[in-house]
């Protein structure tokens, strides 16, 4: 041993001045070991070495405190030295390889925060040495895991030490694997527990005890004093007020413990296992959170004050802040360590604090998320055998667990408004607690191992397979996206946008006109104010060519009789070009022939053969497409072949010349207006195309005012026959289609089925048959059993209420009829709901549709009513961006019915929103309801031409419409180019009415999900199956027997390729399935119809 440290001497003693480089270490330390292996024990060699450098390095660490007084200190640089001179040892095998990290876990347990930096320093810059060789979770692996957890379990305790942290955490994700669980707490341990007020219960007794001596004696004081002085009314006044003050001081000592008693769950959560504690915990919680609350509307108060300019009180923290510029190691001490402030007095000043306020919500909502862990859904996912020691004997029932949400969701937004930058610091807590939850299942599954392996896959080169890297099986692929592209074939970005620019669109505005065509006579007006242009313009070169040729005739005929008198003058002449336009005296036709195309020129088709060439292309060659329909333009007249002077006749008198046509030079302007005349005709065109298609056969050549008259007499022909019609009918306007009363009688079926609900209908019978609800209550009476008892027999009839919903008056009197509370909840399904008819008279559904449903609500309100479900609609969502449609898509509806249905939506969820303890409320967004009552007792009895397409054909197949079906449009992005919507049997659509009435429930779970306290959602109610227009005739053909004829017209404004639901939300949440194919819906329209071909008037 003695020989050893001789050596170890000699070493340090030779040893150059720092820093030292890693070779001559290694010599040095090579000469060393050589000299002493003489004569040494080879069992003994290494401990005797380790001993020694060990009492070398400590040594040396003994020094720190004189050092660090000393500011030129080379410390750090001999303790490097040394710590290098240990590592070298070891990898010449003289040490174990176990210890240059003892060494490192005693030495920063014995040096301060700012000696561990130095060192952890040394630490990374020889972690490639140090790591050499080591495997996780086995020999020094384990002791430099222990020293650095031990390290930053110290750093916890300090303060501002979030970099030095930082630099550990990343150092151990480079080491060690990303499973690794040494540092992990797999035995369910907790730290401290709470040993402060609120714990000691025999102290609060005790001081109740001497509370209530002392009150005692003051009393009998009191009765003595009573006894003796008769006591005036100063003195009562003072007594009121001294037991005033008593009262409040018990009060703020109840609150004071209640406070910091909830330090002991948060520090002990198995203590819920006890029977007692978490009634006790929610009682708590709900004493304090409300003072939490109040204290943070004072600081927003205060700061709100300040912030005008007012002065006011302290707002912000009442922690006396570090001065500023001083550096954190010019502190007394190192040592930095939070401790709780527990004094009563101070407990006002501490809630007033934003951050202990913060701090307290933060705890809460820690514990808050622990106890949703241990609810019996959640123990099942994760409790198991091999677990136990992070279970508890602990379950979170329905009700606790609905509470502790609800508690999650006051405690966060109570975080949102806490200044300054609560949203941010809200936020910021949300995302580690959910990050936190991925940690606690981890940890839960006793940290499964997740690192994956290289992404490799297998190869075949000459036979043989054998796997490769990412790099090397996307070497092909890599080398291809190097190489140069194609020429793009699209001048213009892509292929619409070229042909957009080829059709003569030149800025945004001209792009809006086919998408807002508007009507054909505004397109009449632009081309009359185009040939008014035109006109104008011609007058202006007819008058300057007029002037110019009058001035060249003068100038002539001086000339030519200056040179031979007698001889008339030529005709001045303006030389004719190929563009150039021909202007005589006579008057402009009305109708204009456009030059002939050439069939030799290549030409795009145009969109449709009655469509003119795109404007700015080659017209279409005859043989190609169908003549294109033309513009009817004054037509010029062929310039005239230019004269030439010719000698005058030998005559003394010459003859009288015709006169000569003026001919105008090329102009751009002439031409820019004859372009946009030809524009706005061909976008006249393309609009009329899918409303007008029948009048394009009698305009000829394509001219835009005929065809405007045209209009005009097809839509006074439809005023006369429709005078007609109403002068024979027995009223004097249609009434809206009747799917209304189709919904309203089949979900009322449904809710008598139940015989859990007794019906109570109210109905104004605008487009409804009162005959409807005698034959639903006819079919509840035949589905009673012979046993059924008197509420059974109850539920079978129906309180049929004739009321109009604008009229809140008779609303009011439907529900006091029953009384405050008698009525449980609202189906609110009446409405106009034709989509063209809302165009026409849009104030009148706003009123029918929005102001009724305000009425409703209202009222039902006032008689706490406040369940409702509210029968929407699919057109809410206009065109919609995807298919299927999710009920996340943006609301844009497009016509005024599909707006009210919006609007009443966003009425209903405002109110939820605004009384969540009260309102409960669901909107149905109906699809394409179909179908009927399978006994054909019910079903929709439209009045007039039915509006959709179901009993359209229903009422063509019984005789009621003719045969002459009109299918918009086949060539659309579609299977067969018809427009595809989603039907759904009406009973299927009853069914869903009945699951939202169960989601209202109070024991319901449908709204645990809600981001806010209102109780409000929508649903689709659909099959999620699109059919074509064709698909639903050919399926009514095969059930009917009836030949439909039907003809492909135009599409319809308005219409869009697609409406199919996505109704995956309402079979998750509300069970809601719809069964019934198209098959049946067809048979049960077809047995409603046949049954009764005239409606509910058949009877």
């Amino acid at each position: 041993m003695q020989a050893i440290q001789q050596s170890l001497n000699a070493l340090l003693t030779s040893m150059p001045p720092p820093p030292l480089d890693k070779a001559t270490l290694d010599s040095l330390v090579e000469q060393t070991l050589s000299k002493a292996q003489s004569g040494a024990n080879p069992e003994s060699w290494k401990n005797q070495w380790e001993f020694v450098l060990r009492n070398a390095v400590f040594d040396l660490a003994a020094t720190e405190g004189k050092a660090l007084k000393d500011p030129k200190t080379t410390y750090y640089d001999q303790l490097n030295d040394m710590l290098d001179m240990v590592l070298t040892f070891t990898e010449h095998d003289a040490c174990d390889q176990v210890f240059p990290f003892t060494v490192l876990q005693d030495l920063l347990e014995a040096q301060t925060i700012s000696s561990c930096s130095h060192i952890f320093s040394w630490i990374e810059a020889r972690a490639e040495r140090l790591t050499e060789g080591m495997v996780p979770q086995k020999g020094k692996a384990l002791v430099l895991l222990r020293t650095l957890n031990d390290l930053l379990r110290r750093l916890s305790n300090t303060g501002a030490t979030t970099i030095f942290t930082g630099r550990i955490l990343t150092f151990l994700s480079r080491v060690f694997p990303l499973g690794e669980r040494s540092g992990v707490n797999l035995r369910g341990e907790y730290g401290p527990v709470w040993d402060g007020p609120g714990t000691k219960g025999q102290e609060r007794e005790k001081a109740s005890a001497t509370e209530k001596q002392e009150g005692e004696n003051g009393e009998g004081e009191k009765d003595k004093d009573k006894m003796d002085v008769d006591v005036e009314d100063e003195k009562a006044k003072e007594e009121q007020a001294a037991n005033a003050a008593e009262k409040r001081r018990k009060e703020k000592e109840d609150f004071y413990y209640t406070f910091w008693g909830l330090q002991l769950p948060f520090s002990r959560p198995p203590l819920f296992a006890e029977p007692g504690t978490f009634a006790a915990f929610k009682e708590a919680v709900s004493k304090v959170l409300p003072v939490i609350k109040e204290a943070t509307a004072k600081d927003r108060a205060l700061m709100g004050n300040k912030s005008n300019g007012i002065p006011t009180g302290p707002s912000g923290p009442l922690k006396r802040k570090r001065a500023a510029g001083v550096p954190e190691s010019a502190a007394k001490s190192e040592y930095y360590f939070a401790k709780y402030l527990t004094s009563p007095d101070l407990l006002d000043l501490e809630i007033a604090d934003t951050h202990f306020r913060r701090q307290f919500l933060f705890q809460l909502l820690i514990l808050l998320h622990h106890l949703l862990t241990f609810t019996k859904t959640a123990k099942a996912t994760w409790a198991s055998t091999r677990n136990r020691s992070l279970q508890i004997d602990f379950t979170l029932d329905t009700a606790d667990a609905q509470w502790v949400q609800e508690t999650i969701t006051r405690a966060t937004e109570e975080l949102r408004q806490t200044s300054p930058n609560g949203r941010a610091f809200s936020e910021t807590v949300q995302v580690i607690l959910e990050r936190e939850k991925n940690w606690v299942k981890w940890k839960n599954e006793l940290c499964t191992p997740f690192d994956r392996e290289p992404w490799r896959e297998e190869i075949e080169v000459d036979g043989v397979k054998r796997k490769v890297g990412l790099e090397e099986a996307t070497e092909g692929v890599r080398k291809k996206m190097r190489t140069d592209p194609e020429p793009w074939p699209h001048r213009y970005g892509s292929a619409p946008l070229t042909e957009i620019w080829e059709m003569g669109y030149r800025d945004l505005w001209d792009l809006q006109q086919p998408f807002q065509p508007g009507e054909v006579k505004d397109f009449v007006k632009k081309i009359k104010q185009e040939d008014a242009r035109i006109e104008m313009r011609k007058k202006q070169l007819t008058k300057q060519a007029e002037r110019i040729a009058a001035a060249r005739a003068k100038a002539a005929a001086v000339k030519d009789g200056a040179a031979a008198p007698g001889t008339p003058a030529a005709s001045s002449v303006v030389p004719n070009s190929a563009s150039a336009t021909t202007v005589t005296t006579s008057a402009s036709q009305d109708s204009l022939s456009p030059p002939k195309p050439n069939p030799s020129l290549s030409a795009p088709v145009p969109l449709h053969p009655s469509l003119p060439a795109k404007p700015g292309s080659t017209p279409v060659p005859e043989s190609a497409a169908a003549s294109p329909a033309r513009v009817s333009t004054p037509n010029p007249l062929p310039p005239a072949a230019p004269s030439t002077p010719t000698p005058a006749p030998a005559t003394p008198v010459p003859a009288p010349a015709d006169p000569t046509p003026i001919v105008l030079p090329p102009d751009a302007q002439l031409a820019r207006y004859e372009e946009n005349k030809q524009r706005w005709a061909w976008l006249a065109l393309r609009m009329a195309r899918d409303q007008y298609w029948q009048h394009f056969g009698k305009i000829g050549t394509g001219d835009i005012i005929q065809l405007q008259q045209e209009i005009e007499n097809a839509k006074l022909e439809r005023e006369k026959a429709a005078a007609a019609e109403a002068a024979n009918a027995a009223t004097a306007s249609p009434a809206p289609p009747a799917a209304e009363e189709a919904n309203s009688s089949h979900v009322i079926f449904a809710l008598q089925q139940t015989r859990r609900y007794k019906v109570i209908s109210i109905d104004n019978h605008h487009n409804s048959s009162p005959k409807a609800l005698e034959r639903v209550a006819k079919l509840a009476r035949e589905a009673l059993p012979a046993d059924a008892s008197e509420q059974d027999k109850d539920s079978a009839e129906i309180d049929g209420h004739t009321a109009d919903l604008t009229k809140p008056d008779q609303i009011r009197a439907v529900f006091a009829k029953y009384g405050k509370g008698g009525i449980w909840g609202v189906v609110h399904i009446a409405a106009y709901k034709a989509v063209g008819e809302s165009t026409e008279i849009p104030l009148t559904y706003y009123e029918n549709n929005v102001a009724a449903t305000v009425y409703l609500l209202q009222v039902a309100g006032e008689f706490d009513c406040t369940r409702i479900v509210y029968s929407s609609s699919a057109t809410v969502y206009g065109t919609p961006p995807i298919i299927p449609i999710p009920e996340t898509t943006r609301l844009e509806a497009h016509s005024p019915y599909g707006k009210t249905k919006v609007m009443c939506e966003t009425i209903i969820s405002d109110l939820c929103a605004a009384e969540p303890k009260r309102w409960r409320g669901l909107s149905l967004r109906y699809f394409n309801p179909a179908g009927a009552h399978p006994s054909g007792d019910i079903g929709e009895a439209p009045i007039g031409r039915p509006g959709n397409l179901f009993p359209l054909l229903a009422a063509i197949a019984v005789g009621r419409q003719p045969n002459d079906l009109k299918v918009f449009g086949n060539d659309y992005p579609t299977p067969d180019g018809t427009c595809v919507r989603d039907y759904l049997h009406v009973l299927d659509l009853a069914k869903g009415h009945l699951l939202a009435l169960d989601a209202l429930a109070p024991e319901s779970t449908a709204f645990d999900d809600c981001p806010t306290d209102a109780r409000y959602k929508a649903y689709n109610l659909g099959r999620g199956q699109g059919l074509s227009v064709l698909q639903i005739v050919e399926a009514m053909r095969a059930e009917t027997g009836f030949d439909f004829k039907y003809e492909i017209v135009g599409r319809r404004r308005g219409d869009v390729p697609d409406l199919t639901a996505d109704p995956a939300l309402a079979e998750k949440q509300l069970g809601f399935k719809a069964e019934k194919d198209l098959k049946t819906m067809c048979r049960d329209l077809w047995n409603w119809q046949t049954k009764n071909p005239k409606g509910y008037d058949s009877d």
